[in-house]
């Protein structure tokens, strides 16, 4: 297994497959979006593959699609079929904000997704549309709906959590009391855009909050590599909630990930600029052993613990993959 210099197990890789998003949301790009790359920079599907089966290889064995918007990109579902295929890849999930999700949840699952997780930011319709820019929640809901009736579990919600926006928690209670999802509250990281600590609610609020709503149950937790640590549900409810604190509670001790961008570099960390470019070691032909060095490059260089001299961002969520 890949271990980093402070011996953490690396298993887990996050792969960007676009820096295009069909949404605006305010703490992950501008409104009038950022510059596409070229589609000469972006990892075609072949060399994508190239990749994953090297990093399965050495112990990568969860691995999460995202984007941008990953649906956004033509093919997903046989880039799926073909990543489902790698022998050792035990974990294939993908995030998505939903949207594109109703034609695609079926194909997706028969293609071998196994798990979802889509960003939902507010259930109130025009608070939504305020978040992301445009008028999408009814898409959405049904690309939540159309994964529900696919089977998917754990269908997780991730909530991005900014005071005085989108703090209103009760809808998402209800959520739970009524479908098998799994709701996680995430704190505000102000590393994007929407750079402003006035919106930033603690995780130890959030859970304050959730508490009044009703008589919360601790919770088993779900499968998946997920960092939230602490499960609630309402008596009886079919879904869970969780709060993930990667601001107040620090998570860097426990993280098991590294990231690969849409243009083929790979992140040690998602606070740090430092990239390692794949592209060289797949282009004109992949290489097997160059790609294992990357890795062991990126395990070496992976810093223990978030810093604020780290957090230099100069490139926005959708072009990193989050």
């Amino acid at each position: 297994m890949l271990t980093d210099s402070t011996r953490r197990a690396l298993c887990y890789l996050r792969v960007s497959l676009t820096d295009r998003c069909n949404l605006r949301c305010l703490y992950c790009m501008p409104e009038e979006g950022t510059p596409s790359l070229p589609h000469d920079q972006i990892l075609r599907f072949e060399e994508i593959e190239a990749v994953l089966r090297v990093a399965v290889q050495m112990g990568l064995t969860s691995v999460r699609l995202t984007g941008g918007e990953p649906l956004a990109r033509r093919g997903v579902v046989q880039l799926v079929e073909r990543l489902h295929d790698i022998p050792g890849l035990t974990d294939l999930s993908l995030t998505t904000n939903g949207t594109l999700l109703a034609e695609a949840a079926a194909s997706l699952r028969r293609a071998g997704l196994q798990r979802l997780n889509i960003g939902l930011p507010s259930l109130n319709r025009a608070t939504y549309a305020r978040l992301v820019r445009r008028d999408a929640l009814p898409q959405a809901l049904a690309g939540l709906d159309a994964a529900l009736a696919e089977g998917y579990r754990p269908l997780k919600v991730n909530v991005v959590v900014l005071r005085g926006i989108n703090d209103e928690l009760a809808p998402f209670v209800a959520l739970t009391a009524a479908k098998p999802v799994e709701v996680r509250f995430i704190e505000y990281m102000p590393i994007g855009p929407l750079s402003s600590q006035s919106f930033f609610l603690p995780a130890v609020e959030i859970e304050r909050r959730l508490r009044a709503e009703g008589p919360l149950q601790e919770a088993e937790p779900p499968l998946g590599m997920g960092p939230a640590t602490r499960y609630w549900r309402l008596p009886g409810a079919p879904g869970r909630l969780a709060v993930l604190a990667p601001m107040s509670e620090h998570l860097c001790p426990f993280c098991n990930r590294l990231r690969l961008t849409a243009d083929g570099r790979l992140r040690p960390c998602l606070f740090s600029d430092h990239e390692i470019d794949l592209k060289p070691s797949l282009r004109p032909s992949p290489s097997q052993r160059s790609l294992e060095e990357a890795f062991y490059q990126a395990a070496a260089e992976k810093p223990h613990c978030m810093e604020p001299q780290l957090s230099q961002e100069h490139r926005h969520m959708a072009q990193i993959g989050g």
